[in-house]
């Protein structure tokens, strides 16, 4: 990749999640939207495994429960909810609802319950949550730079959470 290129990608991560941001926080009037900062000590899905990256990325808080970020392949939206407030249904309802999808514990997150490239059904999911050790599980959503995308779909998963009080 040339230097031109990384310089662009940047920009695009930056610029867009700013923007996305302001118009969330719009949109977003139960919730408060936080200022967009860098995180640290993430990692990305690439060529079908975790890959740490050791630079930081944009990102904003959604309290109480979520993440709205950029990286390099695009936006991805993040909740984390305790093991004991979520059901089967919700797992299943999540899973059928948004494509590039992945569960994983809060603790052990390298080791995901559910990934969008290698999908197995709902039960098998809600049996691994279960018998986990993990106290809080996370519901990560995958985009391109598409804004109107995420914020379609991160509406979509707050209803979903809503129904399962989860919000």
């Amino acid at each position: 990749m040339m230097i031109r290129e990384v310089h662009e990608l940047l920009n695009k991560m930056w610029e867009g999640i700013f923007e996305l941001r302001e118009e969330l926080r719009q949109e977003l009037e139960d919730f408060e939207v936080e200022e967009v900062g860098e995180v640290f000590n993430a990692y990305l899905y690439i060529d079908s495994r975790w890959e740490e990256m050791k630079y930081p990325h944009p990102a904003f808080t959604i309290r109480p429960a979520g993440e709205v970020g950029a990286t390099p392949q695009g936006f991805y939206f993040v909740f984390a909810f305790p093991k004991e407030e979520i059901t089967e249904d919700f797992v299943r309802e999540f899973i059928e609802g948004f494509g590039r999808a992945f569960i994983y514990g809060m603790e052990n997150f390298l080791d995901d319950f559910y990934n969008y490239e290698r999908p197995i059904s709902p039960a098998d999911v809600w049996r691994k949550i279960r018998e986990s050790d993990e106290e809080m599980i996370n519901f990560e959503v995958d985009f391109s730079f598409d804004k109107e995308e995420v914020k379609r779909d991160l509406l979509k998963f707050i209803e979903l959470a809503r129904r399962f009080n989860l919000l």
